[in-house]
Order: C-alpha cells, then structure tokens, then sequence
C-alpha cells in the first residue's frame, strides 16, 4: 500500500459545503436573535430560553453538548489502536441517565435556579458556591480549547488545512451566534448540527464498509488483527479498560455530568415540566450509543484499511487522532465535496460543543460572580438589560479566552479522548462529589463542604499529573508489511522495526510506568470521578463532625435527596422517617410529583 498518493487538498467544493455549514450555524443565531427580540430584554430569555423549551431540540442538544469532535476523532482512534473494549461504554449511558432523571433532576428542578451552584450556597454558603463555579469555570475552559484545537491539528495533517484558520473560523462563528441568539440559538444549532454529524458518519461507515467488501469483511479483519476484545473482565482499577471499569467508570463519569455540569443542567432547566425534562434525558442514551457506535465502527473500517500498513509508522500523520480523517481523504478525496462534509461534521461537534459551553459560563459568571458583586458595590440588582448585555460580553470574552488557550492545547499529550474524560475526572469528579455531600448527608456543613471539595481536587490532579508524566498506554501492535515507500533503506527499517505480530491473548496489559513511580498513576482515568467522590464524601463528612455538624432538622428538605424513599418504598412509615435522619420529606415529595404530572 502507498500512502503517498492520499489527497492532502480540499477543492473549491469541500470549502463550499464547509462554508455553508458555518453560514447556516450562523444564520440560525440571527434568527433567533430577530424572532425574540422583543423578549431580548429578559436575561431568562438568553440564558434559559424563556424555560419553554421543548423536548426535541433539549435532547438534541445534551446530546451535542459532549458529543464533540473529541468523540469522533477520539472513539475511532480508541478501535483503532486499543480495539474495541471502549464500546462497552454504551451500556453506562443506560445506568446514568435513568439515575440522573429521578434522581438528581428533581432536585434542581424544583429549586427554579439558573445556575447549578446556586444550590450549594442554599445548602451550604456563597463561598463553597463560588470556589465550585471557580472550578467549573476552568474545567469547561480546558475542555473547550481541547475540542476546538485537535480536530483543527488533525484536519491540517491531513488537508493542508491551517490550524489558525480552522481555530479562528470556528471559534469566531460559534461565539457569534451564541452572543446573539443565546440558549435558544444554541440549542436549535445544536440540533441542526447532530444531523449533520449522523449524516456524515454514517456516510463513511457505508462508503467505507462497501469499498472494502462489507462491514462483515470489516470485522472479520479487526477481528484477525486482535481489535475485537469484549471479554476482558477483569476487575483490577489499575487496567485501562476492563468491563468493569469501562461500563462502571463511565457510568460515574456521566452522572458527574449530569449532576454537576452547567451545561447540562442549564438544559435540564430550559423546559418548564419536570416530566418533558426526564424524557429529554432519556432520549439522550439511545442517541448517545447511536453516535458511539458509528464512530467505533468508522475506527474498524480504518483498522481494516490500514492493518498492512500503519500510516504513522511511515510518516502519514502524527498522531492516530488523524485516522479518521486520513481514511477519509483516502478513500473519498477524489469525490468532490465528500472531503467537505467530513470537515463540516467534524467542526460541527466542534461548534456545538464550544456553544454550549460559552452559554453556561455566561449563567454561571453572571449569576455566581458579577451580578453578587455588582450588588455589593452598588446596593441594589442589575436590571434585566444590563444582565443581557454582561451576559453577552462574557461570552464574547471567553470566546476569545477559548480561542487563545487551544493554542495550548498541543502540550497536553496522551490521546484526546483520554485528555478529555481525564479533565471530566480530575475536575468535574470533585464538583460531583460535593453535590452529592449536600444531597444525601444532611450532617455536612460549609467547612466540610470546602474542605471535602479541595482535597479531592488536591488529589485528582496529583494522580492525574503523575499519570501524564509517569505512565503509557500499552498500544496493540501494529503491521507494516505491506507499506511501499519510495526509498528501500527506509522501507527496510519499517520491516524490521515497525513490524510486530498481532496478539492472539485476550487482555491488554495494564499501562505500564516507570520503576520507582507510584503505583497509583497507573489508576484508569476512568475511575478518577470515583476517587473524587469518595474523597470528597469521606473529608467532607470527618471535617463536618470534627468542626460541629448541621443539625438535620435546619436542612431545608428541598435540598437533599430522598434516597429512603426511593430505594425503600416498601419498608413501614415509621421506618422510612429514621432512615430521613429526622428530615421531613413528605411535602417535598409530594409536591414535586404533582408537578411531574
């Protein structure tokens, strides 16, 4: 195989479709900006869509808040160089949402709030709230320079597209149609661009499956190749994919999502009905393994091209996030604009994500930090158009703040996904954890609260850092035999070196660090929101007796989860109300079932 030939050049018509695409995303946020401007003076407008939104365009867009270019360029590249454990992660999204909907749902639901960290100064105090919105901030930075840098470093590789361009462009559209049209804006853009996102994923696995004989085909290759692995079960945290760790590590991390996350919460809130609400989540699994599954079945489809011939080993791309998009031009780049609607699928994860984000920092920066300084200083509320207009000027700020720190993103290393889920754990898992202190002990208090909360980040970003520095990922091997270069010494070096056998045992060995290093770094990243969550609950719970704990009965019932009730319905009255340590939840429940209905 000669990988030389591979088209590394859009025409006029793939920049045409991917022109387009960026006009229409633009073009969404104008409109709306035109239809509710009469309702523009309403912050609860631009923030939460009026709270009238309905289930479609919500379900859409949980689904295109973090399903972004990470996932497409890094679940592919997760089958293509570790197979196909990573695929178990599709049952966890059927053990989180179900868990998110009745459990955590209810109970930012029925608070009315704006932002999610306005629940920890009800049940703690405005400082735990805005070390957490603090955290958050940063978190959801990190992640979006990641989401808008490596699709623009993988598509130059293998395009000639420049990064600059591609981060400017794409940032600058997406920061501009979020300003101006706000939630609303955003979540319809969302949903405009989840279809071209299936569209053209499904375009590449059924032009791709058929070039190479069918998907049968596919799977018989990888399966030859020792990418299908289901079967390692295993149950040791220090493997980084195991069933368990997988199906169960996921699971946590997308419930620290769910129930800690801005972004998801502000669409959660964004329509009136708490039932409509549940709905929305639930959509969210089926279309959450929709998307997996494609790209998983896109990373075959380049294993199966590429099993002869590994195209970083001889130089084609630097990285294997580039896969995707090698294959892509390989297999169409002589098909006119078929280049174009791989790029427009790409940055269109890219956009909606990037979106997303800007439009909760924007509710968490306004609510959690301007509009209580503004009053402090001034004795008195920001008016509705002056809430707008900060509003606005925020998410410009952090559009750009995005843009300049994607340029940083390149020093991260590691694979993208693993980066991302990585900054989910690290950061998010800590957040997670003190929701869940206020939520199910009604004993934590403030100095828990925030001691809980700063020694699970303390911890997370010392595991995850020696994890960076100290360890690898053991990569399946990869086959050059059939490569043809066009100087001999360089293709005998490949033979020799590059060459390794495929594996015929049935695990993958655990990721490998150097002596002398802590055990600990070799932890899967997937397991870093359990280790936050039980930092975070264990501190938090010790520091809480030590300092004088809250008496249950001051705790507002609407803040706390009603876990007796839930898991013991059927245990006696009398029963259930010691397991509520003395807290009344019956009108509280009550009241939230009525307005399910």
């Amino acid at each position: 195989m000669d990988l030389s030939s591979i088209k590394h050049h859009f025409s006029w018509i793939d920049y045409l479709v991917f022109s387009l695409v960026l006009l229409l995303s633009a073009a969404i946020g104008i409109y709306y900006a035109i239809k509710d401007r009469r309702a523009a003076d309403s912050t609860e407008q631009f923030l939460m869509g009026g709270r009238n939104m309905s289930i479609l365009p919500v379900s859409m867009s949980l689904l295109a808040s973090f399903t972004s270019a990470i996932s497409l360029l890094g679940y592919s590249m997760e089958m293509y160089v570790f197979g196909t454990m990573y695929w178990l992660a599709g049952i966890s999204y059927f053990i989180s949402a179900p868990f998110a909907a009745h459990f955590l749902l209810p109970v930012f639901h029925r608070l009315n709030i704006t932002s999610a960290y306005e629940y920890l100064e009800m049940r703690f105090s405005r400082s735990v709230r805005l070390v957490a919105s603090s955290i958050f901030i940063i978190q959801m930075l990190l992640y979006m320079a990641v989401v808008l840098y490596a699709p623009a470093l993988a598509l130059n590789q293998v395009s000639g597209l420049p990064v600059w361009i591609s981060v400017f462009v794409v940032g600058g559209v997406c920061t501009f149609y979020t300003v101006l049209g706000g939630l609303k804006a955003v979540m319809w853009t969302d949903t405009f661009q989840m279809l071209i996102i299936y569209a053209g994923i499904i375009a590449i696995v059924a032009e791709g499956s058929r070039r190479l004989g069918g998907f049968g085909a596919v799977w018989e290759i990888a399966k030859e190749g020792g990418r299908i692995r289901f079967n390692d079960f295993n149950p040791d945290p220090f493997q980084r994919h195991t069933f368990f760790t997988v199906v169960f590590g996921q699971a946590l991390n997308a419930i620290t999502l769910y129930g800690s996350n801005q972004a998801m919460i502000q669409r959660y809130l964004s329509i009136k009905r708490l039932r409509d609400s549940q709905i929305a989540l639930y959509l969210n699994a089926p279309g959450n393994l929709l998307v997996l599954c494609l790209v998983c079945m896109c990373g075959l489809v380049a294993f199966a091209r590429y099993h002869t011939c590994d195209p970083r080993a001889v130089g084609v791309i630097r990285k294997y996030d580039q896969i995707l998009p090698l294959l892509v031009m390989d297999l169409f780049g002589s098909v006119p604009g078929f280049p174009g609607v791989f790029v427009a699928c790409v940055f269109s994860a890219a956009l909606s994500t990037v979106s997303s984000g800007l439009n909760s920092l924007a509710a968490v920066c306004l609510h959690d930090l301007v509009q209580p300084l503004y009053q402090h200083v001034t004795s008195r509320r920001m008016t509705d158009k002056q809430g707008i207009m900060t509003s606005k000027g925020i998410a410009a700020l952090f559009g750009l703040v995005t843009i300049g720190v994607a340029f940083l993103a390149d020093s991260f290393g590691t694979t993208i996904l693993q980066v991302t889920l990585s900054i989910f754990g690290i950061v998010g898992g800590p957040l997670f954890g003190v929701f869940m202190l206020g939520m199910l002990f009604p004993w934590a208090n403030t100095k828990g609260a925030l001691a809980g909360l700063l020694c699970a980040l303390a911890v997370n970003l010392w595991i995850g850092i020696g994890a960076v520095l100290y360890t690898r990922a053991d990569m399946l091997p990869m086959n050059t035999l059939g490569c043809e270069t066009s100087n001999a010494t360089t293709n005998d070096t490949l033979r020799t070196t590059m060459v390794t056998p495929m594996l015929n045992e049935t695990t993958l060995a655990p990721p490998s660090a150097p002596s002398g290093h802590l055990h600990l770094y070799r932890l899967s990243y997937l397991w870093y929101s359990g280790v936050a969550l039980c930092v975070t609950l264990l501190v938090g719970l010790l520091v809480s007796f030590a300092t004088g704990r809250t008496d249950p009965r001051s705790v507002d019932p609407k803040l706390l989860l009603p876990v007796a009730d839930r898991f013991c319905c059927c245990l006696p009255a009398s029963w259930r109300q010691r397991l509520r340590c003395s807290v009344s939840l019956d009108k509280v429940e009550h009241r939230t079932d009525s307005y399910s209905d």
